[in-house]
């Protein structure tokens, strides 16, 4: 009996592009599946797992890199081959896909006789693999078997466990990593600030997403101690670059609403400017909507004291929560950073676009400067000067990048912080 064809996932936001590569494969006797976006695309692979995946790098939303991250960090997914496709020339751009964990990289347009012999060999190697992967599983399940009949754990309870387990080791051993998104002041096109982004990297499994893993630490009650480090790490950052030719740089962190109810933020950030010496403006905390509508007035009190340190206040991805202008009004805050869910289609999109000039307009009569975060085309990048928007960040600027590589960018693209 013949076996089944390899079925592969093409992912690309262009219907084109999916068109031609359905038509390439599908000719040399694959079947195909095709997703228009990151998120269609995580979809459909927990649903029916593809043999291999072809994966455009850049798309609105979640684009490559992060769909990578989250696949290969998942240890039911990390095994499928992914191949990066992008018309982007930089070897960064490949760098990147390769640190994300995709085994191969295609530049647009594709040609036939590669692909073809590109995506033969990555499934070569996956035969093989998984004759091997069988092998072991049988083991397995027959150790599973008695394991469940002692336990009664499931294999999904056990994967939490594992992963619980590899966390609570991380925040022991402080193995966690920062990297740092510029955000681009429209008036000059220059670097005015920074966003400070968390990221892990499990040993065994690569990536993970922070989608994935920080609401776990939440639930594990580990997320205050994850916070200060991340506080402490960046006022650290902050003070080196302060004392060498860069001078000192605005960074904003996300806070979680457990850091203000559980934790005690405001003395963890006044004994951390002191010990580092950097002056209270060039940190911002941001806070999401809904974590500012947990426990109004003990928020309220605890912005205000911060506030009143010299520390800048941001409400991330506004427009999504719930909070009223009534409320609004009462919080200490600097900045509105607009939800990348109203940017993603805001030259497309007439409400999008009405939601964006009104929030823009709402944060100016309020003195209030405007982030709008998630840019990525010089459409959108056009439509945000034109609505009067403040800064902007998104990967048509830069992706979060380490430290180090960031500073060069610095050098070049930096304006004083205010």
């Amino acid at each position: 009996m013949a076996s089944q064809p390899a079925t592969l996932l093409i992912v690309d936001d262009e219907p084109q592009v999916r068109k031609l590569l359905e038509t390439l494969l599908q000719h040399e006797g694959y079947q195909t599946l095709s997703a228009a976006s990151g998120e269609e695309a995580l979809l459909l692979v927990a649903q029916q797992p593809p043999d291999l995946i072809l994966l455009d790098i850049m798309m609105p939303g979640m684009d490559g890199y992060e769909v990578a991250s989250h696949l290969k960090g998942d240890e039911t997914t990390a095994s499928i081959p992914i191949i990066m496709l992008s018309a982007l020339s930089e070897s960064s751009a490949r760098v990147s896909g390769l640190e994300t964990g995709a085994e191969e990289f295609l530049s647009k347009p594709v040609e036939r006789v590669e692909l073809w012999l590109r995506v033969r060999n990555l499934l070569r190697l996956k035969a093989r693999g998984d004759q091997l992967k069988n092998h072991s599983l049988l083991l397995e399940q027959q150790l599973q078997r008695q394991t469940d009949q002692t336990t009664g754990m499931s294999v999904h309870d056990l994967a939490r466990q594992d992963l619980e387990k590899d966390l609570r080791l991380a925040v022991e051993q402080q193995d966690f990593t920062l990297h740092y998104q510029p955000k681009i002041e429209l008036a000059g096109g220059q670097i005015c600030a920074l966003e400070a982004l968390l990221r892990w990297e499990r040993p065994g499994y690569g990536p993970v997403s922070p989608a994935v893993f920080i609401p776990i630490l939440e639930s594990m009650g580990l997320i205050v101690i994850v916070g200060r480090w991340v506080i402490d790490s960046v006022c650290r950052q902050i003070a080196t670059w302060q004392r060498g030719v860069i001078g000192a740089v605005e960074v904003s962190v996300n806070v979680s609403g457990h850091q203000l109810i559980e934790g005690d933020l405001i003395a963890d950030i006044a004994h951390t400017l002191a010990r580092t010496g950097v002056q209270a403006h060039y940190l911002e905390v941001e806070l999401t909507e809904s974590s500012l509508m947990e426990n109004t007035q003990r928020t309220i009190a605890s912005l205000q004291r911060l506030r009143a340190m010299g520390v800048k206040i941001s409400i991330d991805d506004f427009g999504t929560g719930y909070s009223s202008l009534a409320y609004l009004r009462r919080f200490p805050i600097d900045t509105l950073k607009i939800d990348i869910a109203f940017i993603r289609e805001v030259t497309t999109n007439p409400q999008d676009a009405a939601i964006t000039r009104t929030i823009i307009e709402l944060a100016h009569s309020l003195n209030l400067r405007v982030v709008a975060e998630g840019v990525e085309t010089q459409d959108q990048l056009a439509f945000l000067k034109e609505a009067g928007c403040d800064q902007i960040q998104g990967y048509l600027f830069s992706r979060p990048l380490p430290a180090s590589t960031l500073e060069r960018l610095l050098l070049e693209r930096l304006v004083p912080a205010r």
